[in-house]
């Protein structure tokens, strides 16, 4: 299976699939990047369940400075082998995305897709305590429809539903600046 990346220097080229990924359709890749290029359009960006690369290779064709995490050796593999063909510079490191986390450091846009089987609420709860999410930065997750993320204290929450699936975004609030929060989009 292939894919092609929708924006960028890379725009229209396909990519490999993995078997054991379940990429992000191109609706809801292309509302993404809608939407960060009105909010964030370049910085360092964070796809801590790389699977196929469908968004952190787009992320990378569009300008981002990626690092992609994934721990099926297969996936990586594929992450590795589309970055070449693509000639997009990106970092891939193999691991669990919250093994890792700890000495990444802090990005302007963390991603998380995990896979949907997984504790999707209390991974993002994770991610919110982590602190990789850098001041000003976002944290997206796309997670299917039927799982509804809260709101976490100290960050602005924002959902967006695609069909079946969903955008929850996370943006740490300004010190200060809590209880002006803005409701649900």
């Amino acid at each position: 299976m292939s894919l092609r990346i929708l924006g960028g220097t890379a725009r229209g080229r396909a990519i490999q699939v993995p078997a054991s990924a379940r990429p992000s359709g191109a609706r809801i890749r292309k509302s993404l990047f809608d939407l960060l290029a009105a909010r964030a359009p370049g910085g360092t960006f964070l796809d801590l369940h790389g699977g196929s690369g469908a968004v952190g290779l787009e992320a990378a064709s569009r300008g981002y400075a990626v690092t992609l995490i994934e721990k099926d050796a297969r996936a990586v593999r594929a992450l590795e082998a589309n970055a070449r063909s693509l000639d997009l510079r990106v970092r891939i490191l193999r691991g669990d995305a919250l093994g890792v986390l700890p000495r990444l450091g802090h990005f302007d846009l963390v991603f998380s897709d995990p896979p949907y089987e997984a504790d999707i609420p209390a991974l993002t709860a994770r991610l919110l305590g982590s602190g990789v999410v850098a001041a000003g930065g976002l944290l997206i997750c796309q997670h299917p429809d039927r799982v509804t993320l809260p709101e976490h204290p100290g960050h602005d929450r924002e959902v967006r539903e695609y069909g079946s699936n969903t955008l929850t975004l996370y943006r740490p609030v300004a010190a200060g600046r809590e209880g002006d929060k803005v409701g649900d989009a």
